[in-house]
């Protein structure tokens, strides 16, 4: 499955499809080790951007709002229930 990787400029990264396990791969292809992993409150998980890379990962990524990140998040648990 090919994922989406999108930012915004605060240095959080999630992908599309979005799933937990979704993030990790990302982070595996992008080479982000778990220690940037956020498992954040009420399941909104994401990744941050290390800050000697963000020209590179940004590079990758479709940048969006922060309120589009969590929008795409919350739509996402939403639609697990």
């Amino acid at each position: 499955m090919l994922l989406d990787y999108l930012c915004d400029t605060k240095r959080h990264l999630i992908c599309t499809p979005y799933s937990v396990e979704n993030l990790h791969k990302m982070a595996k292809e992008l080479n982000i080790s778990r220690a940037w992993f956020h498992k954040g409150k009420f399941g909104l998980s994401h990744y941050d951007i290390p800050k000697t890379r963000i020209k590179e990962i940004s590079e990758k990524c479709t940048l969006v709002s922060s309120t589009s990140i969590v929008r795409i998040i919350r739509d996402s648990l939403k639609n697990k229930t």
